[in-house]
């Protein structure tokens, strides 16, 4: 008895599957400017079915676009704190936008991420310098204390530079963390 039903349902299905099928061929048929006799005919026979159909699929869009419409009024929502933090704002703070135009020029203006060291030399004076490349493909020296856009150099040795960077993330009690730069990669070391 259930296949039966089943396989009944299937037909109804089918039927109406048919149906919208043919009245999408007769609407396609009128706008390629066939004779009017022909899709008058099929239009009056697929109709029947099909009306309720296209009747149903108007009331969905026209609800559907209720629904999307703004509301007219003054009735739009605003979020009112009262004192709590915005909980659609990002916990870690907005990621800094990099304008190139309003960085300083050279190691001042770099970032410590964009920073590649290219290496270490002893001066006559038996300071450490290093070289680094920016990214702006240009070499540049840096000695303990330069300051760059988010930290400062604080230690170079002869393998490596160490810097301070400033850490904007309000869940790290820590406002700075060390980074080293090596000379030859971690990879490499193995």
């Amino acid at each position: 008895m259930r296949t039966k039903r089943t396989a009944g349902s299937f037909a109804v299905s089918l039927i109406v599957a048919a149906a919208a099928i043919a009245t999408v061929m007769a609407q396609s048929t009128t706008t390629a400017s066939k004779p009017a006799s022909t899709t008058t005919t099929t239009t009056t026979t697929t109709t029947t079915t099909g009306s309720s159909t296209t009747s149903g699929e108007k009331n969905v869009q026209q609800t559907l676009q209720e629904i999307l419409d703004e509301p007219t009024g003054g009735e739009v929502y605003h979020y009112d704190p009262q004192g709590r933090r915005d909980p659609f704002q990002s916990l870690i703070g907005p990621a800094p936008k990099l304008d190139k135009s309003g960085r300083p020029e050279g190691v001042p203006g770099f970032l410590i991420d964009e920073m590649k060291l290219q290496g270490v030399v002893k001066t006559r004076q038996g300071l450490l310098v290093a070289m680094i490349g920016g990214p702006d493909n240009k070499g540049y020296i840096i000695r303990v204390g330069d300051k760059t856009l988010d930290g400062e150099v604080i230690r170079i040795t002869p393998s490596s530079v160490i810097f301070r960077q400033e850490v904007n993330d309000p869940t790290r009690i820590e406002r700075f963390r060390e980074v080293v730069k090596e000379l030859t990669p971690v990879a490499q070391k193995k």
